[in-house]
This record gives C-alpha cells, structure tokens and sequence, in this order.
C-alpha cells in the first residue's frame, strides 16, 4: 500500500489554491464587470479588491483552505485500503 505523505500534498494543494486565487483576482482587475467575482467576497469575508491587505488576507486564506483541504483528502486517502480490507477482506485488496 501506498501512503500519500501529507506534506508534499499540503504544499501542492496550496499552490493550486494561491495560484487559482492570483489568477481570480488578476482577472477581476482585467474585467470588474464579470458576474463571477462575486466568488471571492463570499469564500473570504470582508475581502474587498482595492486594498494590498485585503489581498494578502485572501492569500493566506486561500493558503488555510488548501491545507485543510490536503489533510481530509490525504486522510480518506491513506484510511481507505484498510477500511477496504476490513469490509470487503484483505485477499481482495492488492499490496503493492
């Protein structure tokens, strides 16, 4: 079985979320009249565009959501071929 080590995917997975946010917000500069934008004041409270903080904020906010969301995915990850095993039997599921 293997493991999928959680700090590699913690990393990785903020990096996708800090990408994906730049690039919300580079698009909100290039096109503010877009319905979509609506996205970012509602998964990070009290984020307003205009000011250098309200991005950092968003950033780092971004930063915890990914994080969060690695340790659950690592965590169902690594638990399922037990739980597996235990259910269905350990000859069904296959060690690598």
């Amino acid at each position: 079985m293997i493991k999928l080590p959680y700090i590699r995917t913690m990393f990785a997975t903020c990096m996708l979320f800090q990408s994906i946010y730049v690039l919300c917000v580079l698009l909100w500069l290039i096109a503010p009249d877009l319905r979509g934008h609506e996205l970012l004041p509602t998964m990070f409270p009290n984020f307003k565009l205009i000011t250098v903080g309200s991005f950092i904020y968003g950033l780092v906010a971004s930063m915890l959501y990914g994080w969060a969301t690695a340790v659950n995915f690592v965590f169902f990850f690594n638990l399922w071929p037990r739980f597996a095993a235990a259910i269905l039997g350990e000859g069904v599921v296959r060690h690598t």
